[in-house]
């Protein structure tokens, strides 16, 4: 929010868009192509359309080519028999030897598909539907004096129809900070934590703040982004408004396709989401069942932190302002945290820490920490 985006694209009212297409294709039998007719007419294309129908003697001969079989080949010149091997290089090639030969198959930006289940019911529709592409981005976790300094990436992507509600979209959203309240446990890093009873956010839309009200004892977040965009510089002479998320469509919306749009939960954990594609569905078009819209179409598969210290285990504990670690806020896995801050069980220090897994999920890490002593 604190930098105004130029649109990529006009705004697009969708409800507007999908009627003047609906017009454009079922305008008047003269119009519409024979092929999306109700009655097409039936021609034998395959015959009609044949190559057979216009070669010629002279015509030049056409060889199928048959691909032969894959061979790898090093990138690398193996050093000779007699030679010297570092053992640098005998490290560096074992090391990729064991990793995959695609040189861009491990980067942030990799995302793998998740197609809907092909044993589904097909999407029943008696008109026009529009489907839309979200792609949502994982918050900054990296801050330099006050300021975020990563870039979003990728995180995770997902199909809806104009008639699902945005409630439907947010539930499926998943986030580290969901279904959490995180305190303060450094004293005690087994403490419970708070059990939560509201669950406040909101999705900036074009001009308009949609918020989740469907708990009445939820927070109004909009309220507080209202009142600095009041004195901010840019924005102060901006007409923003506000609505609720629940009953709102995504047909009832007006967006710019490309241009980044903001979802706030959690107090201050903060998404961009983009819509990147709009998709007419007409009758004939086949779709999953409309119960599994909104359904994730692709996710990133690496979208998780290692441990700062170790850089083998997953992280489970954030720690901030803490003069001992080189960044903050740190991401340390159990064993880690456990042995450096605390000694005897007694915090070292001054710091915050916040757990972000509850102990069933920490059971794993706590056997990889054993140490088997044999007889």
């Amino acid at each position: 929010m604190e930098r105004v985006c130029t649109a990529t694209e006009p705004a697009l009212n969708l409800r507007d868009f999908l009627a003047q297409y609906q017009k454009k294709l079922f305008g008047s039998a003269d119009d519409v192509p024979f092929y999306l007719q109700t009655n097409p007419v039936l021609v034998d294309v395959g015959e009609s359309c044949s190559l057979d129908l216009i070669e010629s003697p002279d015509d030049s001969s056409i060889a199928v080519f048959q691909p032969g079989t894959d061979q790898f080949r090093p990138n690398f010149v193996q050093p000779p028999g007699d030679q010297h091997v570092p053992s640098t290089f005998l490290a560096l090639t074992q090391h990729k030897a064991k990793s995959r030969k695609c040189a861009f198959g491990r980067t942030q930006y990799t995302h793998k598909l998740n197609p809907p289940p092909k044993d589904c019911p097909d999407l029943q529709l008696d008109t026009c539907e529009l489907e839309l592409t979200v792609r949502l981005y994982r918050p900054p976790r990296a801050y330099h004096r006050g300021f975020k300094v990563e870039i979003p990436v990728f995180a995770e992507e997902y199909v809806c129809l104009g008639t699902n509600y945005l409630t439907e979209l947010r539930d499926k959203i998943s986030c580290v900070c969901r279904g959490k309240r995180f305190v303060d446990i450094s004293h005690d890093p087994d403490a419970p934590l708070p059990t939560i009873d509201t669950n406040p956010g909101y999705f900036f839309i074009n001009d308009t703040f949609y918020n989740d009200k469907r708990n009445p004892n939820n927070p109004d977040y909009s309220q507080t982004v209202l009142k600095w965009a009041a004195r901010a510089n840019g924005v102060n002479g901006e007409t923003l408004k506000v609505e609720n998320m629940e009953g709102k469509r995504f047909i009832d919306l007006t967006v710019s396709p490309g241009s980044p749009l903001h979802y706030l939960h959690h107090g201050n954990c903060e998404h961009l989401f983009v819509i990147s594609q709009i998709e007419v569905l007409t009758p004939r078009s086949k779709r999953p069942d409309r119960s599994l819209y909104p359904y994730p179409h692709a996710f990133s598969t690496f979208n998780r932190r290692t441990c700062y210290m170790c850089g083998i285990r997953s992280y489970s504990f954030i720690v901030e302002q803490s003069r001992r670690q080189l960044h903050d806020p740190s991401y340390l896995c159990r064993s880690c945290f456990l042995s450096f801050f605390y000694v005897d069980g007694v915090k070292v220090g001054q710091f915050k820490a916040y757990r972000i897994y509850d102990h069933a999920e920490d059971e794993e890490e706590r056997k990889e920490g054993e140490v088997v002593v044999l007889d």
